[in-house]
């Protein structure tokens, strides 16, 4: 069985995590399996793939991604090239979706192999899916890194429901079985949890941190927190199980309406730095995007280690502006926006911008804004 991972496009390049729960599944059913990742060859075509196919000879290919019209673009290129049997399926690199998507693409494998009829492609549970098959990733080559620089790789605790729906979590013990699994058998030490808060259930998370404080696997690990839901002991918490790193994600506009919101920010930040875990902002801009020098401005003043400000691109085309402009300018305005805010931090509001504006904002082009951070 080859599986072929399709990029994602926009995105970072990060472990198919469902397709290797896909070809766990098909292991254990004694069936050969290999993973190519065409997001780990940016610049390399379907072309340079077919070669490596007819090698391997595979009785089925299959083919995944997110966009369903490369999904067919690709599979009409496969069926004219190999004698395989090629399925198509929508899923994500996440694996957010795989104990919905893995079952159903089973069935339709085993169908076209002849194998396992009664098998029904009914959903599994989250704890009944098998540990992702990493053995078949080079984990190495995802642009992956942890806060000191070394190797990361992503894990996934937990899938969301329907819209409107709480997260189902993973059981907590078998999330600590497979983070010693992978350290063992893969030297990996640094572990990226994405797209799922882990401060959604309180009683899931306090549990899961004592379970991974208890089995001292000498692992450090990062994720998504939302400021509201943290405290000084939660934080505490993180940091003896492992915390090395919390990701706040921001949505500039509703920051900068609410006074509360900005507060927990900050305070989010603060207890962080205390127990030494990195923080991370990935700010969201939106329209109007005339406002983003006030919404940026106010980002620079919560402490944050590092920042990341994202901006859809259909939208920013939508309203004439270039995406990869306005985050460029978001970054001009936080870096003067942040050196203001250490002075002020140091001598006061009023000394500190007072030293601020004599001393002359840095940047690449400080021209261009006035005193205030804002375009001029």
């Amino acid at each position: 069985m080859a599986l072929i991972a399709l990029p994602s496009i926009g995105k970072k390049a990060v472990p198919p995590l469902t397709l290797a729960y896909l070809a766990t599944l098909l292991e254990q059913r004694r069936h050969i399996v290999r993973i190519y990742d065409l997001a780990l060859e940016p610049g390399a075509s379907l072309a340079e793939v077919l070669p490596l196919l007819r090698s391997f000879r595979p009785q089925v290919v299959v083919v995944a991604g997110e966009s369903a019209d490369l999904l067919v673009a690709v599979a009409e290129v496969l069926r004219a090239d190999a004698s395989a049997t090629v399925v198509s399926a929508v899923m994500s690199r996440s694996g957010l979706d795989a104990s919905r998507v893995c079952p159903g693409v089973l069935r339709r494998i085993l169908a076209q192999t002849r194998s396992e009829p009664g098998t029904t492609g009914a959903p599994l549970g989250l704890d009944q899916l098998p540990f992702p098959a990493r053995h078949l990733l080079s984990l190495e080559r995802y642009p992956l890194r942890a806060v000191g620089g070394e190797l990361q790789t992503t894990l996934l605790i937990g899938a969301g429901g329907a819209e409107g729906e709480p997260t189902v979590f993973r059981a907590p013990l078998q999330i600590v079985a497979e983070l010693r699994s992978v350290a063992q058998e893969f030297g990996i030490r640094h572990f990226l949890i994405p797209n799922v808060p882990i401060t959604e259930d309180r009683e899931w998370l306090q549990e899961w941190l004592a379970r991974l404080a208890e089995a001292d696997l000498g692992i450090s690990w990062e994720a998504i927190a939302q400021p509201r839901r943290l405290d000084g002991d939660l934080v505490a918490l993180m940091a003896r199980a492992g915390c090395e790193a919390l990701r706040f994600q921001i949505d500039a506009a509703q920051v900068f309406e609410s006074t509360a919101a900005r507060e927990q920010v900050r305070q989010a930040v603060a207890q962080a730095r205390q127990h030494g875990i990195f923080s991370r902002g990935d700010v969201t801009l939106v329209p109007p995007y005339e406002s983003i020098p006030y919404l940026v401005d106010v980002a620079a003043t919560f402490g944050l280690d590092d920042v990341r400000f994202d901006v859809a691109q259909e939208e920013a085309v939508s309203a004439g502006f270039d995406e990869v402009e306005l985050r460029e300018l978001a970054r001009q305005i936080y870096n003067q926006g942040r050196d203001r805010q250490r002075f002020i931090n140091r001598f006061g509001p009023a000394l500190g911008n007072l030293i601020w504006r004599l001393r002359g904002p840095r940047g690449p082009a400080p021209q261009q804004f006035d005193d205030e951070g804002l375009t001029a």
